[in-house]
């Protein structure tokens, strides 16, 4: 792992400078005392800078999910939850209370499945995180600084606890960022409510049992609502902490614990490396999506778009195509390949966002994945549809995931070439990362779906100043539509 480190310093843990009472800490009182001590300049630029990139991107892909019809839903219980003006929903406007507010913004941020995941842990970072900075910096009128500390406490906070059970949350039939992003929202809530130590411990202690998300979702967009309701629960649960409510300090790391009773690990072998806390910046190794779908097939897209361009850049026709090979990660092909029959023909569009054999075929005759081929256009295209009943999917030997996530594409046509590509790091991944023009130019589209380009122009410069901001209401105001922007456009 790549993570952005630092020389360790008097301030920081340490394995030099540990004191007794962090030996003895858990690990929640750990995690909790980095959150709420992490001051606004002990994040080092090349970390701010990475929050802000994916501060931009979350509020982009947000704006574009509230004008389809999911969103609509989501608003609407919200709305019954309770009336309030602490936090607003992004895009609509919508005045909610903070949790509230978070749940929706939570679900909208990862709706289009286009938000950012940490590769190692297998985990969309800034969804609950941005999701609870949002609702609780509203709430409290925090200054650009604070809300910037914050989120990048929530974002490292959340790494850090998926990380220790990446691959195996998934395995064993949970999502992630379900789990542990209920707690990085409440990490985020506790540092701008400016909590004690003995009190944020108590609000990440509530999450154990706040924390929720299976991967049991065909047929529903349950997994939408992942992020959201991990941000209302964190909220929810620094909330009670706060009231004086208490949280069990040995919530991760105890004999009934998170990993214990969801991974079955002893907790000896848990490994959440914190004595690098401050030090080394997990969040900051952090993916953005180039395409709107699961992550686990963007590298065979980027392998199936380079040999569309090796083949001379025109669509790939199912005449001219014996046999598609995939390997594919054994860890991910319950959720990306099978069953084949539906995954090569997939009935809704979230099906398609996770499907290998579809997003390779469309790949290869349309030449792009983004928002319009899921959300645009029918999915039902008969070229597309006949090269993914050619696609097959069998166990990649080579595959390091959860490290990665590959991919590669083999192409047997019928002229008797073999033609194929290897991804082992996909575009937007460490080492092969998004330039911040490319954020922008992703923000843009996204955006642009529901707001007038001046408005797109004012959120993006608000946010590459954000640490100037005096209050971030100012900056979640120009994230909703007015009468001179773009009517929004409901998604199929």
């Amino acid at each position: 792992m790549s993570s952005i480190a630092h020389p360790p310093t008097d301030r920081r843990t340490g394995p030099a400078g540990r004191t007794t009472a962090e030996e003895a800490a858990t690990a929640v009182e750990r995690l909790a005392a980095f959150a709420a001590g992490l001051r606004p300049a002990a994040v080092p630029e090349e970390v701010r800078a990475v929050a802000r990139d994916h501060l931009l991107d979350g509020l982009g892909i947000a704006l574009a999910s509230s004008g389809m019809d999911f969103a609509r839903p989501v608003l609407d219980a919200a709305t019954e939850l309770g009336r309030g003006e602490a936090g607003h929903v992004l895009g609509h406007g919508t005045p909610l209370p903070a949790a509230s507010a978070a749940l929706v913004n939570g679900t909208l941020i990862h709706g289009l499945d286009f938000d950012d995941t940490h590769i190692g842990a297998v985990y969309h970072a800034t969804a609950p995180a941005l999701a609870a900075a949002l609702a609780v910096g509203e709430e409290r009128h925090a200054d650009g600084e604070d809300f910037l500390a914050a989120y990048v406490a929530g974002l490292e906070v959340g790494c850090r606890i998926a990380g220790a059970g990446a691959g195996r949350f998934h395995a064993r039939g949970f999502h992630p960022t379900g789990i542990a992003g209920t707690f990085a929202a409440a990490a985020t809530a506790a540092r701008l409510r400016g909590m004690d130590g003995p009190a944020a411990v108590s609000a990440l202690g509530i999450c154990g049992s706040q924390a929720a998300g299976t991967l049991e979702l065909a047929g529903s967009s349950l997994k939408r609502l992942h992020p959201g309701w991990a941000a209302h629960s964190g909220i929810v649960a620094a909330g009670l902490a706060a009231a004086g409510f208490a949280g069990p300090p040995g919530v991760l790391d105890g004999p009934l614990g998170l990993y214990a009773s969801h991974l079955g690990l002893a907790p000896d072998r848990i490994d959440l490396d914190l004595d690098s806390l401050g030090d080394r910046w997990m969040c900051a190794d952090t993916a953005l999506k180039p395409y709107p779908c699961c992550h686990f097939t963007h590298a065979f897209i980027d392998a199936a778009l380079a040999l569309r361009a090796e083949l001379g850049g025109t669509a790939v026709r199912p005449e001219d195509v014996v046999e598609i090979v995939c390997p594919t990660s054994p860890g991910v092909m319950p959720a990306v390949t099978e069953p084949a029959a539906r995954k090569q023909r997939p009935r809704t569009l979230y099906e398609a966002q996770f499907s290998v054999q579809y997003v390779v075929a469309r790949a290869l005759t349309a030449g792009r994945i983004d928002l319009a081929t899921f959300y645009d256009e029918p999915l039902d295209d008969p070229d597309v549809l006949a090269l993914a009943a050619r696609t097959v999917c069998p166990p990649d030997p080579d595959s390091d995931y959860p490290a990665r996530f590959p991919g590669e594409v083999i192409l047997r046509l019928t002229d008797g070439r073999e033609v194929r590509r290897r991804v082992e790091t996909s575009s937007g991944t460490p080492g092969n990362t998004l330039t911040s023009d490319e954020v922008d130019a992703k923000f843009r589209a996204n955006a642009g779906r529901v707001l007038a380009e001046d408005r797109v122009t004012a959120v993006a410069r608000t946010v590459r100043d954000v640490e100037h901001l005096a209050d971030v209401r100012e900056m979640v105001g120009l994230c909703r539509w007015s009468q001179e922007d773009v009517p929004p456009r409901d998604g199929k």
